[in-house]
């Protein structure tokens, strides 16, 4: 692993399922999808907004339940449904003033990758798929939905402290 100086870091991005969620999905009869997040990482969300760090979410599926929390914690901006990561990695760059080396990345699957690559800082969970645990400057010892995001807030704002 890298050791890269995670105060440089201005934006956390985050990917949804397998990240803020262990990645399953409860599909009712009627098609309603729910999932769980994990209370402290959405504490650790807000500490990190507190301390001037924005923070937004980036996942392939577009749902309520996303939506729902997103707004709850006051995430800077969702981008959901989204299928290029890249693409939209840069387009929150440009939108947030922030360059992509200030940028934080956390993702757990394949299509995280091209992120992944971009972000001046990367971090998977443990439970994240091999190829992302390979690239990734960081991989923590917490699963995804189990406070890998509490992990890297309180991370980035012990950072933010020393400075």
């Amino acid at each position: 692993m890298n050791t890269l100086p995670w105060s440089r870091i201005k934006l956390l991005v985050l990917d949804v399922d397998g990240v803020l969620t262990d990645g399953g999905l409860w599909v009712a009869a009627d098609g309603s999808v729910t999932k769980r997040f994990f209370v402290r990482d959405g504490s650790g969300i807000v500490r990190l907004q507190r301390v001037g760090i924005p923070v937004c979410w980036l996942t392939g599926r577009a749902d309520p339940a996303v939506a729902r929390r997103a707004e709850e914690l006051k995430i800077a901006r969702l981008i959901a449904g989204s299928h290029d990561k890249a693409d939209a990695l840069h387009s929150l760059s440009l939108g947030m003033g922030v360059s992509l080396d200030e940028i934080a990345y956390v993702g757990d699957d394949l299509l995280d990758l091209p992120a992944i690559r971009l972000a001046g800082l990367s971090v998977a969970p443990c439970d994240a798929s091999v190829e992302v645990r390979d690239e990734v400057d960081w991989v923590s010892d917490i699963a995804g939905g189990q406070g890998v995001v509490r992990w890297v807030c309180d991370r980035l704002i012990a950072e933010q402290k020393e400075d």
